[in-house]
């Protein structure tokens, strides 16, 4: 899902549309020709992130236009009439698709997958150039052929509240710090104050499960039977990322009387503004967009022991010519040009990470964007853990995961119990998707 995972100013969409129309440094390092005086293509552009038009007008079209004068990009955005099986049920075709980490399974899915390899070398794509646990987890999902290749990505980082912090005399967290670091500080925030109840820290559930440290995944990919009573990682991880945060009856009545039983999310932090800390994307414009007065800043997301200097995996978004595509090598030049030094340096500037191995291009990151003054240091901090290979039915077994957080935050089960109804209730789902194909 994709939610504004950009950041984009108007310094920086004239630096998009004003690319070069001359030769273009591609990841590879060699040359990508202009198309101009070639038949005119229409490509067809689609993701289930239902990016907005003016997002994506402005991001991928408008530049992509420009650099190759002969092409032109149709958005679909998904909505009613327009979901990917709907799409696919009508017969329309979609030349180029993009999604974040289960993107692997949707082209599966909907028999969109399309192994670039071949493509990848007639247009001179240096694999090299790109972060090797977006490339290894690409080609891990694609047979060992590659069906897409990273275009940008986000991880996990720690958005914080200063005023709190400055209201009750706690020191700001700071870059690589552990989990136990992280709950220790998150403690002494976790107060009442003049008839508010404050909260230390949350995490994004969603996306720190699915990005998590440990590398878990929801299923073994062999068997696509639920892991979390096979891997003792799991009941770490539920303990320190979870529990440990919200074990305080403050805590734990707040989630009960104005959370709906739920770990406190974006409102609590941008809206109520009683939550100190918050694991989230590297989506700066999140925060940004929705914080006007608040005094913010972003730390690295926290290592745990034994992996020091070890983040949240990334989390990419991969790009994909699919199988439906008339115009492959077309599609192919525009995945390249997204992907080429030049304007993953403009995006990176901009504030988006890039999925290039740049440390060049890494430095660069947001200074020309609105959050030059923030602790940008903290994005590429710490490395990123492996992207494991997952089960095609992941996907599905994700929201027993999700609710079972839920529900050891609250400390309503033990986590042996807990444990093994979250087991039964994502294999039964795994089943219940089976059985629909």
């Amino acid at each position: 899902m994709l939610k504004k995972s950009f950041i984009y100013s108007s310094a920086t969409i004239m630096l998009l549309t004003s690319a070069c129309s001359n030769g273009q440094e591609s990841a590879a390092g060699t040359e990508s020709q202009p198309s101009a005086g070639k038949e005119p293509v229409e490509l067809v552009l689609y993701s289930t992130a239902a990016t907005s038009e003016a997002e994506v007008k402005a991001k991928f079209s408008d530049p992509i236009e420009q650099r190759f004068p002969n092409i032109k990009i149709k958005y679909i955005k998904k909505g009613t009439g327009t979901n990917i099986n709907e799409l696919v049920a009508a017969g329309q075709t979609i030349d180029i698709y993009y999604e974040s980490v289960n993107f692997f399974q949707t082209v599966s899915t909907y028999q969109l997958g399309f192994d670039m390899t071949d493509l990848i070398k007639k247009h001179n794509v240096d694999l090299g150039a790109f972060d090797p646990t977006m490339l290894d987890y690409a080609k891990a999902m694609s047979g060992n052929g590659i069906y897409g290749l990273p275009v940008w990505s986000t991880n996990l980082i720690l958005f914080y509240n200063k005023d709190i912090f400055d209201k009750f005399g706690v020191a700001y967290p700071t870059n690589g710090m552990t989990w136990d670091e992280l709950n220790a500080l998150a403690k002494k925030l976790t107060r009442s104050e003049g008839g508010k109840q404050y909260l230390g820290f949350a995490a994004s559930t969603s996306h720190l499960l699915r990005a998590n440290p440990f590398s878990l995944t929801f299923l073994d990919p062999k068997t696509d039977k639920a892991t979390i009573n096979t891997n003792e990682k799991w009941k770490r991880l539920y303990q320190t990322c979870f529990i440990q945060p919200s074990d305080d009856a403050g805590f734990r009545k707040a989630m009960t009387d104005s959370l709906n039983g739920k770990l406190p999310y974006k409102d609590p932090f941008l809206k109520d503004r009683n939550l100190a800390m918050i694991a989230y994307l590297s989506d700066l414009d999140w925060a940004g967009g929705g914080s006007e007065g608040m005094n913010w800043d972003i730390a690295s997301s926290a290592d745990v022991q034994g992996a020091p200097g070890v983040g949240s995996q990334a989390y990419p978004f991969y790009w994909g010519v699919t199988a439906q595509s008339k115009h492959k090598d077309e599609a192919m030049e525009v995945i390249k040009y997204l992907t080429s030094a030049e304007y993953q340096t403009k995006q990176a500037r901009g504030g988006t990470m890039t999925a290039l191995k740049d440390e060049a291009i890494k430095k660069q990151f947001g200074q020309d964007s609105k959050y030059k003054d923030k602790n940008l240091s903290a994005v590429f901090f710490n490395q990123y853990a492996p992207i494991p290979a997952r089960s095609m039915y992941e996907p599905d077994a994700q929201k027993p995961y999700e609710d079972g957080v839920q529900t050891a935050a609250l400390g309503a089960a033990d986590l042996n119990t807990l444990f093994r109804s979250i087991e039964e209730a994502a294999n039964k789902a795994v089943s219940d998707a089976k059985a629909k194909k």
